[in-house]
């Protein structure tokens, strides 16, 4: 239960695999720079910001992630919490409802499984239940959440159809998850063409230097060679990153 207590869902921390990954592909990555932009191991040097930046991407895709299922997950128990207060129970017995449900579906290990069981724990100390929503919404920064705080807060202290704000809620998700799946959808085709142009760098300096090895032996061994390979190398970069960007569509 305490695992999450003061978990910031902002800030992703790498287990030793996610690290591991990244150590094994940024070393892949920076020797395929090596052979093929400058036929020599100093390349290798390339390996220490490329393990950098294959962490925070990671990180950064990992985050978002996490972030989309854990709002999924919440507006499963808002559901099954509105049902609950259809059915006649006190809004803190029908978290304590929902969650019951929650985890016979779905099971204890989910992000919201364990905060709930942290808030419910903590509501028989008498903890106002606004108070600890708000706490999961700071931590989390997820703006269904934050909204849905704020709402419950205003609501319990002056009054409100709490059942309308959890309908609107679960509502106001599931939408939200239409949308990204129907987005998910019409970007797929153009994310593996995206895949495919990352590559395409490479397979031509192979294909090159394979069929024609005179013609991009000039840029090896001599400085000029050298800043021509960085400038292409950084244009790469460069538009790898903007690729990423334009396709990276929020809502």
């Amino acid at each position: 239960m305490n695992k999450n207590r003061d978990r910031d869902y902002n800030t992703y921390r790498l287990n030793w695999k996610e690290n591991l990954f990244c150590l094994l592909s940024a070393s892949g990555f920076a020797g395929m720079i090596s052979w093929l932009f400058y036929h020599s191991i100093y390349g290798m040097v390339s390996a220490a910001p490329l393990l950098f930046a294959t962490r925070r991407l990671l990180r950064m895709y990992l985050s978002k992630k996490q972030k989309r299922e854990m709002l999924y997950q919440f507006g499963e128990i808002v559901q099954m919490a509105s049902s609950s207060l259809k059915a006649g129970y006190a809004i803190e017995n029908a978290f304590v409802q929902a969650h019951q449900q929650y985890v016979k579906l779905y099971g204890p290990k989910d992000a919201i499984a364990q905060e709930f069981c942290r808030i419910i724990c903590r509501l028989r100390l008498n903890e106002p239940l606004e108070q600890l929503i708000e706490d999961l919404a700071q931590r989390s920064q997820i703006e269904e959440i934050v909204s849905f705080s704020q709402v419950l807060s205003f609501a319990k202290r002056g009054g409100g159809d709490m059942k309308k704000i959890f309908q609107d809620t679960a509502e106001k998700i599931r939408q939200k998850a239409d949308v990204e799946r129907e987005i998910a959808t019409v970007v797929a085709a153009k994310k593996t063409e995206q895949r495919i142009m990352d590559l395409a760098p490479f397979a031509i300096l192979i294909y090159v230097g394979a069929s024609s090895p005179e013609f991009l032996a000039p840029l090896y061994g001599n400085p000029l060679g050298v800043c021509v390979m960085t400038v292409c190398l950084l244009t790469y970069a460069g538009a790898f990153l903007l690729a990423e960007k334009i396709l990276d569509i929020r809502i």
